[in-house]
């Protein structure tokens, strides 16, 4: 596939089908992922895939968690959107009002983004990027890098992708379900798979124009 082809391709998708992705693809994709930036070729991340019963696990063991009223503890700090500059917190309140205008229903919307985020997208696979707890600041932007580049590569092999926070809430079971040592830091799950014939998968968020990002001096 044409670069451009896959970036303007490339989107969340929030709902996957159950069909498993194959070893071998789920390898050519991080291999590529592989070729990605990093501070001064310190290559931080590593890779944990869940799938099949793992995955299983995880997702029950979040479930029960939520109706524990189980406190999260992720690696990476969180914000109120509330505390947020003004730009990002505008594109927040923008993103939101654009999913409900897609459903043309509040409850629908609010429904169908609550069931894809407690079923962790029903994806078949996850791939969660972590990095040592022995790392500088760098080492999280290499990690971003690097699972943009994981996007792009799922893309190109015709699978749908999401990036999630919610993946990672409760780091310390991630650590105990996958045997994860306690040095590693986890960034971030990347979903991958097959997208579901579902409405949600329809959306497409806007971007900014381009004059308000770039800037000439």
């Amino acid at each position: 596939m044409e670069f451009e082809k896959v970036v303007q391709n490339r989107h969340s998708v929030r709902m996957f089908t159950d069909q498993p992705v194959e070893r071998d693809v789920i390898k050519e994709i991080v291999s590529l992922a592989q070729r990605s930036p990093s501070w001064v070729n310190s290559q931080p991340w590593q890779v944990y895939c869940a799938s099949g019963d793992t995955l299983q696990e995880i997702r029950d063991t979040y479930q029960k968690n939520d109706q524990d009223g189980k406190k999260i503890n992720p690696d990476l700090a969180v914000m109120s959107r509330n505390d947020w500059a003004a730009l990002p917190q505008g594109n927040m309140k923008q993103w939101g009002h654009e999913i409900v205008h897609h459903f043309t229903d509040f409850d629908e919307a609010h429904s169908t983004m609550t069931n894809a985020s407690d079923t962790l997208n029903n994806a078949p696979v996850i791939l969660f990027i972590t990095i040592p707890t022995a790392s500088p600041d760098w080492s999280i932007f290499d990690a971003g890098a690097f699972a943009q580049t994981l996007l792009l590569a799922a893309t190109n092999k015709g699978l749908g992708s999401i990036v999630t926070y919610n993946s990672v809430r409760f780091p310390d079971d991630l650590h105990r379900i996958m045997n994860v040592p306690e040095d590693q830091r986890f960034m971030a799950g990347v979903s991958i798979g097959y997208p579901a014939a579902q409405k949600i998968n329809d959306f497409r968020s806007d971007r900014e124009p381009l004059d308000k990002l770039l800037h000439f001096s």
